[in-house]
Order: C-alpha cells, then sequence, then structure tokens
C-alpha cells in the first residue's frame, strides 16, 4: 500500500505508522547517507534473534464482521495458513512462518511478530500490509539491515464481497503477507506486482522475482551460489544517474528477475537462476510514485530519495527494437558487469499497466492462459490499460503494435473486441514445437516500449474441472470424498478451503481422497488445482462444488501443564476429546512470547509439544488455539505465564553431537545438553531419557555432556534433569539414527578411468542408512559437502541394495584439489562421518 500506509493504519484504528524505502527488488530499504557508493540497507525480521530462526504469525481472535456466502471463519484461517506455508517453502529462503494461535489485543507481548488484523478499511481496498515497528540498525557494512519488530496484515472486516475461497483472495492475502516479510511491489508481473499486472496463480503463486526478492532478505546458505548477477549503471543522456529505474532481467522461458537503481544509478539484479537473459530498463510507472505506490528510500535523518524523470525504455545494448536486443548470460556464483544503459528524456509515460485476460470457458480468466490443443478460434487474449485506451474507434489504437518476446508464439492479428470494444483483442499463431510455459509481450506505442512480463501463458490443455463432490467410506470404515470431472491427474492437487487432501487414487474422470479434518456440518469450498498453473476456478469461478462434513461433537483439550515461568521449554502433554491430531496439526497461545518448538502426535487424541517462553515475557494470560486441517479450536485464559524463576534449571530440547555440532544424536553417541542453572558440584546433577538413568560426561554452569544409551529406542523421549535438589520441567528431545555411511563414489564422467575427480564431473554416491525406511527424500533436502564447498544433489534415487540411496551431484569449481578431501552427506542435521576423496 506504499506511502499511504500510515494513513489508512490510522484509518482502520491501527494508530501505528510505517517508514522506510524501496530498493532492488522493491525492499523496504535505507541509505546510511546521501552521497554514494550507496549500499542498500533493507528491513526484515532479524530471524538470527527468533527460537529456531522461525517467525510467529497470530490472527485475532476478532475476526471478519461478515463472510460472504459459502465462506467460514475456518475457511479464512486456513488461507492465512497456506499463505504462510507458501513463503515458509520458497526456494533459496530459510524464513519459516510459524502459527502462533488467535490473539486478544490487550495481550502483552515483547518478541517480534505478524499480526494478521481485520479492519474497516477504505472502500475498493481488501487489505493492506507492512512493517509497522523496528528497531535500530545491525551491522555497518554488507550485511546491515533494520531489524522488523512488528508486522500487520490488515485485511477488510467486511469479506461479503471476496470470499476466502477465490483466487483473488488468496492471491491478495499472499501479496500483503509479502509486505509484511519486507517486500514492496515489482513490475515483473510476479506476485508482488499491483493486482492490474499480477500473473501469477494460486497453483503457481510465486514467480521468479518473488523468490529472488525474498530469498535476498532470508537466504538459504547455499542460495549465492546456486545463482547469478547482473550489474551495471543507468544514466541520464545528460550524465547524471538514473535514480529509481527499474532494471528487468528476462529469460525466455518466461522468467522476470528485476532490481531498482540506486540514487547513482548503479544497480545488480541478483538470484538470477543460470543462463540465458535478455535486460531491460523503464521508468516506474506514475501509480508507483504516487500515495498508493512505493515507499521511497531514506536515508539516516529519514528524508526520502526521489526517482529520476521518466526516460524512455529500451533494451540492452540500447535498443527499442527487441530484435537487436543483447543476450546476457548468468553464471551460478558469479556477476556479469557493464550491462550500461543511456537513456533519454521523455514526458509522462502514457503506456503501463496492462491487464490480460482469456477465456478457457464462459469466464475471464486473468492471467491469460491459452490452449494450443484446443480449438484456433480461443487462440486469443483481451488487453486493457489502466493508463489509456488500447482501441479507438472500434479499431485497435493507431500506432499500437504489440509483439512476443521470442518463445514459439506470434502476433497474427489485433482488433478491438466485439462484445466491449474497449478491449483490444490479441490472436496468436503457435510453433506446434513450442512448449508450454510464460511469455513476455511487448507494446510498441509513440517511440516507447512497454513490456508486459508473462503477459501470456501457454498451456495444451483445458483446466481441470470438477462437476461433483461426494462422501463415502472406504474399506476400513474411514471417509472419503469421491471427486468426479474432467483434467484430473496424478499432479493434481486438491483443496478444501485452504487444506489440502490427501489423494488416494487417480482415474479417468474420478479421483478419491481423504478430506482434511473439520467441525462437525463445516461446508469446504473444493478446488483443484493442476501443475501447468491452471484450477478448476477458472471454468467454475465462485460457483466451486462443496463438501460438507458429518456432524460431531465440539472438541475439548486439556494440558498437563496450565502455566509456565517465563525463560523455560517445557513438555506439554495435550489430551483432546473428539479432536483429529496429526502432523499438520499446530498449537499457538496467542503471544509472540510463547513458542511452539515442536509437536509429536502419538494419537488422533494425544500429543506432545515442546514450548519455549521468553525470559522477557511478562505475567499474562494466554488463548490457546489449535489447528488441525480445517478445525479450529480455541480455549480462552487456558494458559498462564509466571515471573521468572531465577532459581530454577532450565534446559534446551535440542541436543548437539559434540564432534559435528549438529543437532542430531543417536544411540551410543555423545550429547552436548545446554541451558542454565547447572551445579557444578560432584554429583549434583542427574539425567534420565524416558526414566532411564543416563551417565553424564562433564558438567558446567550451562551444558552437560552425556551419554544416549547404546541400545536406546529411535524416535521421541522425555528428558528430565536434576540439579542441587531442583528439577527443571521435563522436555522432549530426538534421539536419531546413527549418522548415514558413504560406502563408494562413483565417478561417470571418468568412465572407466580411475583418475581423480574434477570439477564440473558427475558423482554418484552409495550412502547407507540416509534415512529411515519409507522416509520420502527429496533431492533439495540432502546437500553434500566436499572440502568446506556445499553442493546440492541433483537427484536421490533408492538403490537396489536395502537401506541404501544414490546421490548424485555435480563437483563444484570451489573446490581444491587433494588426495584426500573430505566429502560429507547430510539430511537434514544427520551428517555422515568424512569421506576421502582425490581431487584435481
Amino acid at each position: 500500500m506504499g506511502r499511504a500506509w500510515a494513513r489508512l493504519l490510522a484509518l482502520a484504528g491501527a494508530g501505528l505508522s510505517l517508514a522506510g524505502s524501496a530498493y532492488a527488488y522493491y525492499h523496504f530499504v535505507h541509505y546510511a547517507g546521501r552521497s554514494g557508493p550507496f549500499l542498500a540497507i533493507p528491513e526484515k525480521f532479524d530471524l538470527a534473534a527468533l527460537p529456531d530462526g522461525s517467525l510467529p504469525y497470530f490472527v485475532s481472535a476478532q475476526g471478519p464482521s461478515r463472510l460472504a456466502p459459502n465462506d467460514s471463519l475456518a475457511g479464512v484461517i486456513s488461507q492465512i495458513r497456506l499463505a504462510a506455508k507458501v513463503w515458509s517453502t520458497v526456494p533459496g529462503s530459510q524464513l519459516k512462518l510459524s502459527f502462533g494461535g488467535l490473539f486478544s489485543p490487550d495481550t502483552a507481548r515483547n518478541a517480534p511478530s505478524i499480526d494478521v488484523l481485520f479492519e474497516e478499511l477504505p472502500p475498493g481496498v481488501l487489505a493492506m500490509g507492512g512493517p509497522t515497528a523496528r528497531a535500530e540498525p545491525v551491522g555497518t557494512g554488507p550485511g546491515a539491515f533494520v531489524p522488523i519488530q512488528r508486522s500487520v496484515v490488515v485485511l477488510q472486516r467486511d469479506l461479503s464481497e471476496r470470499p476466502s475461497f477465490t483466487d483473488a483472495f488468496f492471491l491478495t492475502l499472499l501479496h500483503e503477507l509479502g509486505h509484511a516479510l519486507g517486500l514492496q511491489h515489482a513490475a515483473t508481473s510476479s506476485l508482488m506486482s499491483t493486482e492490474v499486472t499480477r500473473a501469477v496463480t494460486r497453483a503457481h503463486p510465486l514467480s521468479a522475482d518473488d523468490i529472488a526478492g525474498l530469498s535476498l532478505l532470508y537466504p538459504a546458505k547455499d542460495f549465492a551460489s546456486r545463482t547469478g548477477s547482473i550489474a551495471g549503471q543507468v544514466r541520464m543522456s545528460t550524465g547524471e544517474g538514473a535514480a529509481l529505474a527499474s532494471v528487468v532481467a528476462l529469460n525466455p522461458s518466461g522468467q522476470a528477475v528485476s532490481a531498482l537503481t540506486h540514487p547513482d544509478g548503479s544497480y545488480r539484479i541478483e538470484g538470477l537462476a543460470p543462463g540465458q537473459y535478455f535486460v531491460y530498463v523503464h521508468p516506474l510507472p506514475p501509480t508507483e510514485l504516487g500515495p498508493y505506490g512505493l515507499v521511497l528510500p531514506v536515508d539516516s535523518a529519514g528524508r526520502t530519495f526521489a526517482a529520476s524523470e521518466p526516460f524512455e525504455t529500451l533494451f540492452f545494448p540500447g535498443t527499442k527494437n527487441v530484435q537487436m536486443a543483447g543476450v546476457i548470460s548468468v553464471s551460478a556464483g558469479a556477476v556479469t558487469e557493464g550491462v550500461n544503459f543511456r537513456v533519454q528524456r521523455r514526458g509522462p509515460v502514457q503506456l503501463y499497466g496492462v491487464t490480460t485476460y482469456s477465456f478457457p470457458g464462459s469466464i475471464a480468466v486473468k492471467p491469460a492462459f491459452v490452449n494450443t490443443n484446443g480449438p484456433a478460434s480461443r487462440w486469443f487474449l483481451l488487453a486493457t490499460s489502466e493508463s489509456m485506451g488500447l482501441t479507438a474507434a472500434g479499431a485497435p489504437l493507431p500506432g499500437l503494435s504489440v509483439s512476443v518476446l521470442s518463445g514459439g508464439a506470434a502476433v497474427s492479428e489485433m482488433r478491438a473486441y466485439g462484445p466491449d470494444p474497449r478491449y483490444l483483442q490479441i490472436w496468436f499463431s503457435f510453433n506446434p514445437l513450442a512448449g508450454g510455459g510464460p511469455r513476455h509481450l511487448v507494446f510498441s506505442y509513440n517511440n516507447d516500449l512497454y513490456v508486459l512480463p508473462s503477459g501470456l501463458n501457454v498451456v495444451n490443455r483445458q483446466p481441470p474441472s470438477i462437476t461433483g463432490v461426494s462422501s463415502d467410506l472406504d474399506a476400513a470404515g474411514r471417509r472419503i470424498a469421491v471427486l468426479t470431472g474432467s483434467g484430473l491427474g496424478s499432479q493434481t492437487r486438491i483443496f478444501f478451503d485452504g487444506a489440502e487432501a490427501t489423494v488416494r487414487s487417480v482415474e479417468e474422470g474420478r479421483m478419491v481422497v481423504v478430506p482434511p479434518p473439520a467441525s462437525g456440518g463445516h461446508r469446504a469450498n473444493v478446488v483443484a488445482l493442476n501443475e501447468d498453473g491452471q484450477a478448476s476456478s477458472f471454468l467454475q469461478g465462485r460457483s466451486l462444488p462443496a463438501y460438507t462434513y458429518d456432524s460431531a461433537e465440539p472438541p475439548f483439550v486439556s494440558l498437563s501443564v496450565n502455566s509456565l515461568p517465563a525463560g523455560v521449554e517445557a513438555m506439554i502433554e495435550v489430551n483432546g476429546l473428539n479432536t483429529s491430531f496429526s502432523q499438520d496439526t499446530q498449537l499457538g497461545f496467542g503471544t509472540s512470547d510463547i513458542t511452539v518448538r515442536r509437536t509429536w502426535v502419538l494419537s488422533p487424541t494425544r500429543l506432545l509439544a515442546n514450548v519455549v517462553v521468553s525470559a522477557s515475557a511478562p505475567s499474562t494470560t494466554t488463548v490457546l488455539t489449535v489447528l488441525t486441517g480445517l478445525e479450529v479450536f480455541s480455549q480462552a485464559f487456558s494458559f498462564q505465564i509466571e515471573p521468572f524463576n531465577p532459581r530454577l534449571p532450565v534446559v534446551s530440547s535440542v541436543l548437539r553431537d559434540p564432534t559435528t555440532g549438529r543437532s542430531s544424536v543417536y544411540p551410543g553417541g555423545l550429547a552436548v545438553l545446554s541451558g542454565s542453572n547447572f551445579s557444578v558440584a560432584a554429583g549434583a546433577v542427574s539425567l534420565s531419557l524416558d526414566g532411564t538413568p543416563v551417565p553424564i560426561q562433564s558438567v558446567t554452569p550451562t551444558q552437560v555432556v552425556f551419554q544416549v544409551p547404546p541400545n536406546f529406542p529411535v524416535g521421541p523421549a522425555v528428558l528430565r534433569l536434576q540439579s542441587g535438589g531442583e528439577a527443571s520441567y521435563p522436555v522432549v528431545v530426538s534421539i536419531d539414527m546413527p549418522p548415514p555411511v558413504v560406502n563408494a563414489v562413483i565417478n561417470s564422467s571418468a568412465g572407466a578411468s580411475p583418475r581423480p575427480a574434477r570439477p564440473g564431473d558427475v558423482l554418484t554416491l552409495s550412502v547407507r542408512g540416509l534415512a529411515e525406511p519409507g522416509v520420502e527424500i527429496t533431492p533439495g533436502a540432502v546437500k553434500v559437502t566436499v572440502g568446506g564447498v556445499e553442493h546440492q544433489a541433483l537427484s536421490v534415487t533408492a538403490a537396489p541394495q536395502a537401506g541404501t540411496h544414490l546421490v548424485v551431484f555435480v563437483l563444484g569449481q570451489g573446490v581444491a584439489p587433494g588426495p584426500q578431501v573430505p566429502l560429507t552427506v547430510s539430511f537434514g542435521e544427520r551428517t555422515s562421518l568424512p569421506y576421502l576423496l582425490a581431487v584435481q
């Protein structure tokens, strides 16, 4: 919502203010001074200061005042959870969001968090989001940032006109949550673009620009090594730098990643997947420099930096002819320098903010999808602009042309759309060998360009459709749902409101799923999402089929512990009545001062949770909320935070291997228990696991080193500590399998030659004990470290030998040669012992 944010929040009664800036990837950015060289200082949450690096979000217990027909509060909350999950699973980012519960505005809190509120907003405004409280900057050089203390997402209190089960609601919610995390608007048709040009769908909600933007704020360890950068300078024709110019790298396959220039015109687009890119520069549209646009950069005194005057859009190396545009190569871990522009001033920007629609059925779909296996009479889209008409007198605007930037598609005809001549109808022809995916559109008018990334999405089939949903029982008497329709395949995902169902079987025109848990009588709206980005809502709009749950008694839970002092971690046993606890179950206590570190579900009515109470937490009473699927249950005044007890021994549930430093310990191995107030007197400390005493190796005031019994069972175990006559609260700890073992390394690039491995070689590792039987392993979860250089696994497959996996990776360029270079394989926190590899 940009600079109008503080004013709108005041209208909503929040009484908060927002200051910040936008820079590369449209972050909220500060600068230390007003002269170069400029170093952007972004606003972001300090994950290192949060328990386990997890950022909590809370939903106001004062929910919407009105809901649309067939909508529900449980449905709204499920969409919020789904949005948090999307941002928590971004490739290249370490950000994790955790549900903190329903909260009351009068609950005292100290720790950073995001609050989801329901307030009265101005007409036409569905939602807003952004940081509202910050701490002092951390650091002074590269890596410096301004810690966000609190962010909010404000949803319209009256949701009667925009149901939560629609694509528009979910994408708007996800967009505003992106603002709360530190992202601003982008000009790449991404999720963080305005709704006018946004070209993402519920099936594919994030673009490459969204992924790069978040990953730069909260990077995973290997993000920089897996991606590349483009850097350069944008100068006006008179020589000065062009400030806040948008520079975009376009991959012909449909990716678009952007950055804004510094006040001196310098820029750097980071987070690019290796490959070939076109690069162009354009001025920000007037809407982004208005009251609802970007928050401008500020210096240390809070003074803003203005954008330069409008200029003509150019493709590198300085052309308006897209056929003459140069191609820039990007390599992983490298920066391509010198991609410079010299731009000419112009009058106000005329053409911007283009929206495209298509008609896979009778409903207009945004963004535009065209099915090349469908009738040629549907090979068109409609376009409209928020800045000017694209048609005049029943014909395309004179002087306007539209082209497709590569991708096996071409514009074959343009005309005013017959049913409504205000829309420009653009027809296409397609190369039969062209694949699917997004295509970029280039509009040319009045000697200037407007580029719409992903303005056209090419697919080879119709969207999925659900014609019926019925309830049934499987052979074991468990409730299932039978879906009938078309376009339902093995890759189709089914959602009941915002909760994903488990697919049991797929046949032609029929799919059997297990509905997510819900309260008795709940009515869920059912939607199908396909991997090509299409959804059943493309054909059915808001008229989604519904599934009604059986009647059931309301749930109730009891806690083994109803109060804890500040500064402790403790196990809480939760016993339920009429509950459906599962791995999807989340607990929240309605305050950022209480963190649920981990849960273990023992049965549908019993679970264990490790709960951490902040040492600075004020004494207060909180609300317990339990979420499972679509089932939302809360109990007010169910938990109490008591004053800090300085004498109490405190333990952490995170045990570490003293050799690897990782949080994975195993039977027969040593483990380090961290905490405080441990007595160092001889024999004063004792430990037990599930009631079994364990031998202690050493004790300091903050650490106990002990041995896990050799034959101790793998899995969760309850740890109890006694120190000097005082007992700690018990916690649940995880006892893992022994570390994996690398049996052999096969160099397929060397053939039959026994030569040492070289950078660029494809290596296959035979690894025993990588995971427990039945555990699914994705390549992204497996890391191979060679000589201190981390590598991403390309594939992980089960070997013929039981308990063995084959891990394939490419040896990186940064590995130093040597006859015995240590190689380890990690899956989660479990790391193998070193295998010595010869490297040339």
